[in-house]
């Protein structure tokens, strides 16, 4: 609702208007490997999704409520996807098949109905979508399950996250993007490949660094290339999927 909806709504006489409410969300970092702060070292990582995904969930519409580290253990995880106060509960790592990726194991046990289980398509081919039982006031409850490499997570945020915090906020869903490829984009043998790119006057040119934890070409890029299994030729026109803030 922007101030010019309001001035038009006054200038007609509605007194009242129906609208869509903005999502809530918190975001659960999962892992006991992921320093918050300085220089990582003895074989952990520094976590970058704490930082990169709120922004995100702003300018997809959403009000952040909190960002929490949660360790690797079942009860913790369980606890806290229990206790969320969020319309949507957004997780990073742990959507996969690991020894402490217990994610799986707490939405069985919570009674939740799985309907995205991962998907073919790479990086985040592990990314989830969940319902959640309903809050004690009858509100509906999501989850999102981001793959814990930044680049695969990006790709979920993108093709998941992004159109459900949209739908629940009234959003109308966007006019398809497509664009021309200024050189040949390296596909996957059998999956989606989203690949970072840069939208330029000869087209979109794909940026290097695009490993699923590499975050060098994503902090470059405009958007994602969808490029199909095999790849797409030089002059050939893919879907463009732009980042949200960009």
């Amino acid at each position: 609702m922007t101030p010019a909806v309001l001035g038009l709504a006054a200038a007609a006489g509605c007194d009242h208007l129906s609208v869509h409410r903005p999502p809530s969300a918190e975001l659960l970092v999962l892992g006991d490997e992921l320093p918050a702060h300085g220089v990582p070292r003895g074989g952990r990582v520094r976590d970058a999704l704490g930082p990169m995904v709120p922004p995100w969930l702003d300018f997809c519409g959403a009000r952040t409520v909190r960002v929490r580290m949660i360790g690797d253990e079942f009860g913790l995880l369980r606890e806290a996807v229990r206790r969320s106060p969020a319309d949507v509960v957004v997780t990073t790592g742990s959507t996969a098949a690991g020894p402490v990726d217990f994610l799986h194991d707490v939405l069985s046990r919570e009674g939740a109905l799985l309907t995205v289980d991962s998907v073919a398509v790479r990086p985040g081919h592990p990314m989830l979508l969940a319902e959640l039982p309903p809050a004690a006031d009858g509100r509906a409850r999501r989850l999102v399950g981001l793959p814990g490499n930044p680049l695969a997570a990006a790709a979920g945020a993108v093709t998941l996250l992004h159109p459900l915090l949209r739908r629940l906020g009234g959003h109308a869903e966007p006019e398809p993007l497509h664009l021309t490829v200024a050189t040949g984009l390296t596909g996957h043998p059998r999956d989606t490949r989203l690949l970072p790119v840069l939208h330029t006057g000869e087209g979109a040119v794909p940026l290097p660094f695009d490993g699923p934890a590499m975050l060098r070409g994503l902090a470059l890029a405009d958007g994602l290339a969808v490029v199909p299994p095999g790849g797409a030729p030089a002059g050939a026109r893919v879907r463009f999927l732009r980042l949200p803030g960009r």
